[in-house]
């Protein structure tokens, strides 16, 4: 068992240079190619009716930043070595980027608009008067001080602090029982460093050279168009549904084989990139919380990591068979799930391109269906409505999403990069992943 997270020290006391996690290395390089590009902006856009207290709502985002420290955090080097630097709490109404702004287009400036993260908070917040009695809400968060799992915390904490500002008090948090920062000292103190072969990350680094030895650098579909030679990041967005009999057979072979039902979409989508592609050696990535602990869940922070599932499909074999591998890949892959995504690919020293991501061109995003952020939020006679985007930003081939809920459909979408490929495709493609799976679940023993 690794040791318990360390408790919350005052900044003071704290080393001078605050080492990045593991996950936000990535998005720190990254921005240092491409500070311009909003790619990897996480924008959580709300629809206010009724009379909203514009004022209580910036002290309340005050609040939210004076509470998680991350997002009062610049990112600068020194000798070529990123680190945190956390500013303080009276820093807050000066740096806060709030502004009122007079058209959509503001809204969807600061939603693509990048970040220069060594002077820069991680933060920014517009909001524009729509109309008589609605607001556009706009909260963009960067993903070296975020992820999906921190909206939950951030809409909580955002609600919490407007309620009370909005009545003319302070909000009375929970105090949190540990940092963004402090997280990121212990992951290096306690899982080591890639460079140190003994380190427990040095470990499953070898693990993943091995694994990933000998990968193809591309899997390449049957696309609309040929591939660029620098991707544009945009995407299109096609929603699917699983139906309730397919479902069903999915935890029933599940159970059967002593797998999970994220393995048997696994194996399904993978046979699925099999049949396109006529690849039999197939890379598929998919995201990993990264939390793991109770005392992480309220935190606001980049906890997510990127694990490459390899798996080989036999066209003579049966969809069992495939099953029992596909368990073992995805077991052992969770099992070496510290080692940044960053150091497996530079190990690993796949092509590099700006065409296409590295290791794996597609991800995998099924999980428990929860609560997470609620469609809307009535506040008295406030309500607070999630605004949907046209703009899809697209990091790679195709992102294959499913909500795995109990009985019942399950709910599902595929981003694809436009470069390759146009919305009758993903259509195609979704039904075609939906159609093979319920042709192997309903025989899983057949060849």
């Amino acid at each position: 068992r690794r040791p318990a997270l360390p408790p919350v020290v005052p900044v003071e006391s704290r080393p001078d240079r605050v080492p990045l996690s593991f996950a936000q290395q990535r998005m720190w390089f990254i921005n240092q190619l491409e500070p311009a590009s909003g790619m990897y902006n996480i924008p959580t856009l709300l629809r206010v009716s009724g009379a909203l207290d514009v004022d209580a709502l910036c002290a309340a985002l005050g609040d939210v930043l004076a509470r998680h420290e991350v997002l009062r955090t610049t990112f600068p080097s020194a000798d070529g070595e990123p680190f945190q630097l956390v500013h303080g709490v009276d820093e807050i109404a000066e740096r806060l980027d709030w502004r009122k702004v007079g058209a959509i287009s503001d809204i969807e400036a600061a939603v693509s608009g990048g970040f220069a993260l060594e002077r820069e908070w991680p933060v920014r917040a517009r909001v524009w008067e729509s109309g008589p009695g609605e607001r556009v809400v706009a909260i963009v968060m960067h993903h070296i001080a975020s992820d999906g799992e921190s909206l939950a915390p951030l809409v909580t904490d955002l609600v919490a602090a407007y309620l009370a500002r909005a009545s003319g008090e302070p909000p009375a948090f929970v105090p949190l029982d540990v940092q963004y920062a402090d997280y990121a000292i212990w992951q290096h103190e306690v899982l080591g460093s890639p460079d140190d072969a003994e380190s427990v990350v040095g470990r499953q680094l070898a693990y993943w050279t091995g694994q990933l030895a000998g990968l193809p650098d591309v899997l390449e579909l049957p696309a609309d168009r040929p591939r660029p030679a620098v991707a544009s990041g945009r995407g299109v967005r096609t929603a699917f549904e699983v139906p309730s009999t397919i479902t069903e057979r999915v935890r029933q072979v599940a159970d059967a084989r002593g797998v999970t039902p994220f393995m048997v979409l696994h194996a399904a989508l993978a046979v699925t990139l099999f049949r396109l592609s006529g690849t039999d050696d197939i890379a598929i990535s998919t995201p990993i919380a990264g939390r793991g602990r109770e005392v992480l869940d309220p935190l606001i922070g980049m906890f997510v990591n990127t694990l490459v599932l390899r798996t080989e499909v036999d066209a003579a074999g049966s969809f069992s068979q495939l099953l029992d591998r596909v368990h073992t890949v995805d077991v052992d892959a969770f099992a070496n799930a510290d080692v940044p995504f960053e150091a497996v690919v530079d190990a690993v020293n796949p092509v590099r391109s700006e065409a296409f991501a590295p290791l794996a061109q597609v991800m995998l995003v099924a999980a428990p269906k929860t609560e997470g952020v609620p469609q809307a939020i009535e506040l008295g006679d406030l309500e607070f409505a999630p605004v949907v985007t046209e703009e899809v930003p697209a990091q790679r081939d195709l992102t294959v999403s499913i909500e795995i809920g109990g009985a019942g459909a399950w709910t599902g979408s595929v981003i694809a990069a436009t470069d390759l490929f146009d919305a009758e495709t993903v259509d195609v493609f979704a039904s075609r992943l939906v159609a093979v799976l319920d042709g192997l679940t309903a025989a899983p023993e057949s060849v």
